[in-house]
Parts: structure tokens; C-alpha cells; sequence
């Protein structure tokens, strides 16, 4: 495979939020098209993996909400399309 289609190495705590954002895909809601991943399943996820200080809580928020935002625009349909 061609070493620019490879993906690149991760550090540990870009390989966790990587993890995290897979594993919380799931919860985005998809009724009326698909939608950012909701604030409290991160807050769950942070809780039940250990992110205990408010540092930790947040710095997984950003990285989550900017991955997603890019995630959205990239998935969003463009206008006037069906």
C-alpha cells in the first residue's frame, strides 16, 4: 500500500480519543438526519473511563466536539440535494 494512504501512528492519548469517539458514535440521533453526539453520553463515557479531573473532562469534550463538528461536515448532504 502507498505510504501516503496509510494511516498515521498514534500517541496513546490520540489513539483514547479516537476510541472514544468510535465508541460514542453510536449514540448521535439520526431521526431527522445526523446529529452531534450528545453532551451527556461524553459526560457518561468520561465518567465511566476514568476522566476524573475537570481538565480531563474538558480536553475530551474539545477533541470530541471538534472531531464530530468536522465528522458532520464532512457526512452532511448538500443543499437542494435529496
Amino acid at each position: 500500500m502507498p505510504e501516503h494512504l496509510l494511516a498515521p501512528e498514534l500517541d496513546p492519548v490520540e489513539a483514547e480519543i479516537v476510541e472514544a469517539f468510535n465508541e460514542l458514535a453510536s449514540d448521535r440521533p439520526v431521526a431527522f438526519g445526523i446529529g452531534p453526539i450528545p453532551f451527556s453520553s461524553i459526560a457518561r463515557y468520561a465518567a465511566f473511563c476514568g476522566f476524573d479531573t475537570l481538565g480531563e473532562r474538558d480536553f475530551l469534550r474539545r477533541a470530541l466536539r471538534a472531531m464530530d463538528a468536522k465528522f458532520l461536515e464532512l457526512t452532511a448532504k448538500p443543499r437542494g440535494k435529496t
